[in-house]
């Protein structure tokens, strides 16, 4: 027997009403970027553009290389995000399919190293690249950061959900561990493949400590550092750093909105709160 629920009217208001605090923020960069200097530093200030213009996104383009900015980007996202998935996955495989001896051990492991601050590996991270001669390069911005403790263990969670029959018969047809990874357990765990990869180009897309620590010439640098430029020393033209952060968010947003359903029901399969 099936019970139906009803969704009360408060539901419906809570959600709203969460759902407006959230897009505030991103509304009011919008509205900002669309405006004049003289309109940022109204007082009281003003919401709406009166009239809307396009001259802060032009500045923009004049004062750094946005698109240059925007390239390395994407390069080192989905370079980032390339390795990470393979790294992740053939990690997460060794302790929930196969099950390594002491994976328990390695597992908490994984679990104690999310906890650390990740700012504290800056150090030592710039000293093993700087020893290799690869600083000012964009292989640096991704390399310390392609083994993600975290996307580990999302990945475990996922292939631990795999039925052990389709593993057991695939092993019984002479497949090896790399023909079960590649062709059943990820395409099972497909969902979460795409979490981790959300997550880890978002993570690499509004990185902006580490850029600016490893890299010095602003044709290496991404959008984070990049925007950070627009910055003035006693004035900033809000307008123009409001234009830029819409320009720079807009990409991240449709990837979202595209893979939104696998993302949410990823995290709702995985048990993760």
């Amino acid at each position: 027997m099936q019970h139906q629920y009803r969704v009360g009217w408060w539901t419906y208001a809570l959600v709203v009403a969460t759902g407006l605090v959230i897009l505030a923020p991103f509304v009011w960069m919008a509205a900002t970027g669309l405006m004049t200097t003289g309109q940022t530093l109204q007082v009281p200030p003003s919401l709406i553009p009166q009239p809307a213009t396009l001259a802060g996104t032009q500045e923009v383009f004049d004062r750094i290389p946005f698109l240059t900015l925007l390239l390395n980007t994407v390069l080192v996202s989905t370079g980032r995000a390339a390795c990470t998935l393979v790294i992740c996955s053939m990690a997460a495989y060794a302790l929930a399919v196969i099950k390594v001896p002491g994976s328990q051990l390695i597992l908490l492991v994984i679990l104690a190293l999310i906890m650390v601050p990740g700012d504290i590996f800056i150090v030592p991270n710039f000293a093993i690249i700087a020893s290799f001669r690869m600083t000012d390069t964009l292989v640096a911005l991704f390399l310390p950061s392609v083994f993600d403790v975290f996307g580990v263990f999302l990945l475990y969670q996922f292939f631990r959900g795999v039925p052990r029959e389709l593993i057991e018969a695939a092993r019984m047809d002479g497949a090896s561990h790399l023909r079960i990874l590649t062709t059943i357990v990820v395409p099972v765990a497909r969902s979460g493949v795409v979490s981790l990869t959300i997550l880890t180009v978002l993570s690499e897309w509004k990185d902006l400590l580490w850029p600016i620590v490893v890299n010095r010439s602003i044709d290496k640098l991404t959008l984070g550092p990049g925007l950070a430029l627009l910055r003035g020393t006693y004035t900033t033209d809000w307008n123009v750093v409001m234009a830029a952060g819409v320009m720079a968010a807009l990409p991240m947003i449709g990837i979202f909105l595209i893979l939104q359903k696998q993302f949410i029901a990823s995290f709702a399969r995985s048990g993760l709160k």
